[in-house]
């Protein structure tokens, strides 16, 4: 968590992390860098796409209200009141490891959990914190399909790993700041993205949140 302070300056905003879970059980959080917003109208700010790369369709939810950490944790309920909004979005994976995934876990949570770039996406109905389980997902890069199947998070249970990283009384104690973007886990798993081009996904037929990628290196 240290290098992932050192490497991502504070006063980015809007300040987002992806909640996951590591091999010993633990909740954990990587920093979205960069994160675009996908506000309907124009395109947002290219991501940078290489070889290799792959995607996930999440939902993430922007904090109103903070929840810092405390030794009593928070309830499910506690923790959907202070939700402010719910969002679809796009993350991006694209270690900078050559082993990615398959490095010792502390590195890769070093290297921000494989985080390469994420895009918020357009409200959906905060009812989607707890029946998303088997909506139907659609993914298309370019004008291919490239997904479609039936959405279903890992914990089955989209706030199932924020749940737990809030009730974490030994986390960082600037985490879960009002303002704050939280996303939180894969609906289909990880995609590969074989092209750079414009990836654009709709869960349920409600809204649409594109990202757009070019070349890099």
């Amino acid at each position: 968590m240290a290098v992932q302070a050192a490497t991502a300056a504070a006063s980015i905003d809007p300040v987002g992390h992806k909640v996951a879970k590591s091999p010993d059980g633990k909740a954990v959080i990587g920093r979205l860098l960069p994160l675009a917003i996908d506000a309907g109208t124009e395109l947002p700010v290219p991501l940078a796409w290489r070889k290799g790369a792959r995607m996930e369709v999440e939902i993430a939810v922007r904090l109103a209200t903070a929840l810092p950490p405390r030794a009593r944790g928070y309830t499910r309920d506690e923790v959907i009141a202070s939700v402010g909004s719910v969002h679809l979005g796009i993350e991006i994976l694209d270690s900078r490891l050559q082993e990615g995934g398959k490095a010792p876990f502390l590195l890769f949570l070093a290297d921000r959990l494989g985080n390469a770039g994420y895009v918020l996406g357009p409200e959906v109905p905060k009812t989607m914190l707890d029946t998303v389980a088997g909506l139907q997902l659609e993914v298309w890069l370019d004008e291919t399909l490239i997904h479609t199947g039936s959405a279903r998070h890992p914990a089955d249970d989209v706030l199932g790993w924020l749940l737990e990283f809030a009730a974490d009384a030994t986390r960082p104690p600037e985490t879960l700041a009002a303002g704050e973007i939280i996303t939180t886990g894969s609906l289909c798993g990880a995609l590969d993205v074989g092209e750079h081009g414009l990836l654009r996904a709709r869960l349920n037929g409600t809204g649409e949140v594109r990202a757009l990628l070019e070349a890099g290196t």
